[in-house]
């Protein structure tokens, strides 16, 4: 059994990109296939019926922290928000349009386990969209890219990160204008690496994904690992 963690979603529920489909399903795996975990939403700035949809998720989930912006903060500074009230050594932030499989967390706990076993300081796991037959975990250490839809951060690294920058606590680069969007994970990937924190993409972790619809994007159909592939491990 993985440990406690915090689990951050950002949500921005505007016409003409309502996203709420995506999140309620998003909602609904969460909920079926993950343990052990406390949900901070952050809506950055929705609009009435955004905001609806997330208010009546949040009155489902009393345990549920809500953060709602009073103008478009946009990825990187939306996480941030929601990152500052974690409260576990790990945590997750995850993309509102993201559909979870049975052991998504465990696998990346386990992937962690794993490469810090064989001598990684690992400052993040991500899932990546993978075949069946790609490796189960790859390692970088200069500088290596994840995707940010699904990350479990170690809030040691990313705050020593965040001071190395000269912006403590605020864990995600908010310095670089091309960092604030959909380029915020490249950015702490290479942060990472370079204070010496491996970043670790986990390939079967089973995560997919809509392409980024969740902040206005439409970057392709829906990828992800074969979900059943892996749930007989986790029954």
């Amino acid at each position: 059994m993985h440990p406690n963690t915090d689990i951050v979603i950002a949500i921005r529920g505007t016409r003409p990109y309502p996203i709420e489909q995506y999140f309620v399903e998003c909602l609904r795996t969460l909920e079926e296939h993950t343990k052990n975990y406390r949900l901070i939403l952050v809506d950055d700035n929705s609009d009435e019926e955004g905001a609806r949809v997330i208010n009546e998720a949040v009155s489902q989930r009393p345990e549920a922290v809500l953060i709602r912006t009073g103008f478009q903060r946009w990825f990187t500074r939306a996480y941030n928000l929601g990152l500052r009230l974690a409260r576990t050594e790990r945590t997750v932030i995850l993309n509102a349009d993201t559909v979870l499989g049975a052991g998504w967390l465990e696998e990346l706990y386990d992937v962690w386990d794993e490469a810090t076993s064989v001598g990684h300081r690992v400052g993040l796991v991500g899932s990546v969209y993978s075949d069946p037959e790609q490796r189960r975990w790859i390692a970088s250490m200069e500088p290596g890219y994840v995707t940010a839809h699904c990350l479990l951060l170690s809030m040691q690294a990313i705050s020593e990160a965040s001071a190395r920058r000269g912006q403590p606590g605020i864990y995600l680069d908010e310095t670089r204008q091309d960092a604030i969007h959909i380029r915020s994970d490249v950015f702490i990937s290479y942060e990472l690496n370079r204070l010496g924190w491996a970043t670790i993409q986990s390939h079967k972790s089973a995560v997919g994904h809509h392409g980024g619809k969740a902040w206005g994007h439409n970057l392709g159909a829906i990828n992800c690992v074969a979900l059943d592939q892996v749930a007989e491990r986790y029954k």
